[in-house]
């Protein structure tokens, strides 16, 4: 049976992925990272120690990168101020979209993933961005020039994916292939690339997302082993049978966590921490050999002389001994003591260890195990800032996705929405409709900026402190004390407001109450309006209000 053509290129590109053994190395990376680092080693039955340190590492990494939160910031490359309010609408539905679409969640998931097998994918199925993309392995991808670091350079991009026959059949009617080519759709085993889904509770067959890229226009489509289910076809906008504009960028955004020359594929962190991490193991499975051969002693018997050796570890059993010679039965039988363990071996396992995460940066400090009483935010901060600057570069590269990702749902909202975007966005008056028509939406030349804030424990509390301090030195009022403290605090804001506006109310009912008084003064000619104003204001009541209640005598 005639293979497809885009089958055909997707077995060249799994030849070349298969020589370098991607799919073995990213399956190897996984297990060392979640505890399975004995893996397809013979242990005799054993279950032998494992002091698993690469995960803590991999985890602070990967929070110290991904803990800012991210926002991003349309505006117009040639800086004309027509369409700014059009970007200000844009920025409004990036965080819509950013927000539904759990972009901080997929964004952990895709640098976790890079961290352990040096890259990882984002892409989109389809038009609608409020849904979470989809996050792969590695080893579910397929370039046509593995030396090109640029995905976006790519002559066709692969994604392999597993779907039911059924979905497949259905997929291939809707885009109305004929029955006679759906029928030749059937069900394979080949799990290999799925690393950790091998083993599949319904038959599913690999159908393959294919991208190409020619004279700048994106063209997509799907296929099986034998039949094209899609039609390789441009994603565009299409307004009464009229093209509008088309996909130019692949609907996919790669992550690589450092990267190699000459090649789209990147090193991750787990890779270079396993020498380490096999020699600690081997050397807690040696010192737990040898414990144990020290609490249990081999025994050592005269096979000739003992007629019943089985029976020489039993409590209170007699032994049978050949000649009668009971006498020299501790001749006949000992122990085999064992040497006692050299203190080395304790060393090395805790220099091992300890260098390891030095030379990782996992500090103590790094990874926050100190105590705040012990030391201020702000020194624990300085700390964290110098063992993260071996990180910028997959900082630089976290923001250059967060860019890239903001680029491409604007081309996806151009491709996608003939008849332009409408959305309901939060404002001063509360909440309205928003429309950016597909004119203006074509009319844009947008560069993004990317806002970060910092978002760590550490931050906070050197935030919390120095706010404290102001308000001990009575630098801030109550009132602004509790309006400069973050939402995220753990001092409970909401519930001081409510008391702070609680006792502005018992404030302004008891100058309503004095207000007849203090009018009936003023007729008599006994109190200067402008005291009463000042009287107010220095009672709390808002400067605005307090004219309004002099006015109004």
């Amino acid at each position: 049976m005639k293979k497809t053509e885009i089958w055909q290129k997707y077995e060249k590109c799994k030849n070349y992925m298969d020589g370098k053994s991607i799919v073995a190395k990213t399956e190897r990376n996984w297990n060392f990272y979640i505890g399975r680092q004995w893996e397809g080693i013979k242990t005799g039955g054993q279950e032998l120690p494992m002091l698993n340190f690469i995960k803590p590492i991999v985890q602070y990494k990967v929070s110290s990168v991904a803990q800012n939160a991210m926002t991003a910031v349309y505006s117009d490359m040639d800086a004309n101020p027509n369409l700014q309010p059009v970007y200000e609408k844009l920025n409004k539905y990036w965080a819509q979209c950013w927000e539904k679409s759990k972009m901080n969640q997929i964004s952990w998931k895709a640098l976790k993933a890079a961290a352990i097998q040096g890259d990882s994918y984002v892409y989109w199925k389809n038009a609608d961005i409020t849904k979470p993309p989809t996050v792969i392995l590695n080893t579910c991808l397929y370039l046509a020039n593995e030396n090109i670091d640029d995905i976006q350079e790519q002559e066709f991009i692969i994604v392999e994916e597993r779907w039911t026959l059924e979905a497949c059949r259905e997929h291939a009617r809707k885009n109305k292939i004929p029955e006679k080519d759906i029928k030749l759709i059937s069900t394979d085993n080949d799990t290999q690339s799925q690393v950790f889904n091998k083993k599949e509770v319904d038959d599913k067959v690999t159908v393959l997302f294919y991208m190409e890229k020619k004279d700048g226009i994106v063209r997509v489509g799907r296929a099986t082993k034998t039949v094209i289910i899609e039609k390789v076809e441009p994603i565009q906008s299409v307004q009464d049978g009229k093209p509008l504009k088309s996909l130019s960028v692949y609907p996919i955004i790669p992550y690589v966590w450092e990267q190699v020359p000459n090649s789209a594929r990147g090193i991750g962190e787990v890779e270079q921490l396993i020498p380490n991490q096999l020699e600690l193991n081997k050397t807690l499975a040696r010192r737990s050999m040898a414990v144990n051969i020290g609490a249990y002693p081999r025994l050592a018997y005269d096979a000739n002389a003992i007629e019943n050796p089985e029976d020489l570890n039993k409590v209170g059993v007699a032994i049978a001994v050949n000649g009668g010679n009971a006498q020299s039965i501790n001749q006949m039988i000992s122990y085999l003591n064992a040497t006692n363990i050299s203190s080395d071996a304790d060393k090395l396992s805790n220099d091992l260890l300890q260098i390891t995460k030095d030379l990782a940066g996992a500090t103590d400090y790094a990874l926050g195990n100190v105590n705040p009483e012990q030391a201020s935010g702000t020194a624990i901060i300085a700390v964290r800032d110098s063992a993260q600057v071996p990180l910028s570069e997959q900082v630089a590269r976290y923001r250059q996705w967060a860019e890239d990702v903001s680029l491409l749902w604007l081309d996806l909202w151009i491709a996608y929405n003939p008849d332009g975007i409408s959305f309901m966005a939060d404002t001063d008056e509360g909440q309205v409709q928003m429309n950016i028509s597909q004119e203006e939406l074509n009319s844009l030349k947008p560069t993004v900026r990317i806002d970060v804030s910092p978002d760590n424990q550490w931050t906070k509390l050197a935030e919390q402190q120095s706010l404290d301090n102001m308000f001990m030195q009575q630098q801030l009022t109550l009132e602004e004390y509790v309006e400069a403290t973050p939402d995220n605090s753990s001092i409970p804001k909401a519930k001081l407001k409510a008391i702070l506006d609680k006792r502005k109310q018992q404030m302004m009912q008891q100058q309503q109450m004095m207000l007849p008084q203090q009018m009936q003064q003023q007729n008599t000619g006994d109190i200067d309006p402008q005291i009463v104003l000042q009287q107010l204001i220095s009672q709390g009541v808002p400067e605005e209000e307090a004219i309004a209640m002099v006015q109004s005598m």
